[in-house]
Protein backbone atom coordinates (compact mmCIF):
# COMPACT_ATOMS: atom_id res chain seq x y z
CA UNK A 1 0.00 0.00 0.00
CA UNK A 2 1.65 3.51 -0.81
CA UNK A 3 1.47 6.04 1.84
CA UNK A 4 1.59 10.36 1.28
CA UNK A 5 3.87 10.24 4.14
CA UNK A 6 6.54 8.09 1.92
CA UNK A 7 5.98 10.82 -1.11
CA UNK A 8 6.74 13.40 1.20
CA UNK A 9 9.58 12.11 3.05
CA UNK A 10 10.73 12.10 -0.80
CA UNK A 11 10.20 15.55 -0.66
CA UNK A 12 12.00 16.20 1.89
CA UNK A 13 15.01 14.67 0.90
CA UNK A 14 15.02 16.24 -2.47
CA UNK A 15 14.75 19.46 -0.79
CA UNK A 16 18.20 18.78 1.85
CA UNK A 17 19.77 17.34 -1.42
CA UNK A 18 18.97 20.78 -3.15
CA UNK A 19 20.06 22.91 -0.49
CA UNK A 20 23.52 20.54 0.05
CA UNK A 21 23.66 20.97 -3.96
CA UNK A 22 23.49 24.91 -3.19
CA UNK A 23 25.51 24.84 -0.09
CA UNK A 24 29.30 23.22 -2.12
CA UNK A 25 28.68 26.42 -4.41
CA UNK A 26 29.39 29.23 -2.08
CA UNK A 27 32.53 30.62 -1.86
CA UNK A 28 34.23 31.18 1.49
CA UNK A 29 32.44 28.76 3.49
CA UNK A 30 33.65 25.62 5.44
CA UNK A 31 32.71 22.20 2.85
CA UNK A 32 33.46 19.29 4.80
CA UNK A 33 33.32 16.69 2.48
CA UNK A 34 35.83 18.57 0.28
CA UNK A 35 39.36 17.34 -0.90
CA UNK A 36 40.65 21.04 -0.42
CA UNK A 37 43.15 20.07 2.45
CA UNK A 38 44.26 23.45 3.25
CA UNK A 39 40.95 25.43 3.77
CA UNK A 40 37.90 23.59 2.63
CA UNK A 41 36.37 26.98 1.45
CA UNK A 42 36.29 26.65 -2.23
CA UNK A 43 33.40 26.35 -4.33
CA UNK A 44 32.78 22.46 -5.59
CA UNK A 45 31.12 22.34 -9.22
CA UNK A 46 31.15 18.12 -9.01
CA UNK A 47 29.68 17.91 -5.32
CA UNK A 48 26.89 20.26 -6.17
CA UNK A 49 26.04 18.27 -9.64
CA UNK A 50 26.12 15.12 -7.47
CA UNK A 51 23.49 16.04 -4.72
CA UNK A 52 21.68 18.12 -7.27
CA UNK A 53 21.53 14.70 -9.54
CA UNK A 54 20.42 12.93 -6.46
CA UNK A 55 17.71 15.66 -5.59
CA UNK A 56 16.19 14.80 -9.67
CA UNK A 57 16.43 10.83 -8.38
CA UNK A 58 14.45 11.72 -5.33
CA UNK A 59 11.50 12.94 -7.03
CA UNK A 60 11.73 10.78 -9.11
CA UNK A 61 11.71 7.75 -6.85
CA UNK A 62 8.96 10.10 -5.16
CA UNK A 63 6.50 9.97 -7.82
CA UNK A 64 6.73 6.20 -8.07
CA UNK A 65 6.22 6.38 -4.39
CA UNK A 66 2.82 8.58 -5.04
CA UNK A 67 -0.38 7.34 -3.87
CA UNK A 68 -3.26 7.29 -6.88
CA UNK A 69 -6.14 9.18 -6.59
CA UNK A 70 -9.15 6.82 -6.42
CA UNK A 71 -12.09 9.14 -8.03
Amino acid sequence: MRRWSTFYLALVVALVFALMGFYYLLPNVYHPLSPDTVLHTTPHLTRAAIFWVLAGLTIILGSFVRPYDRD
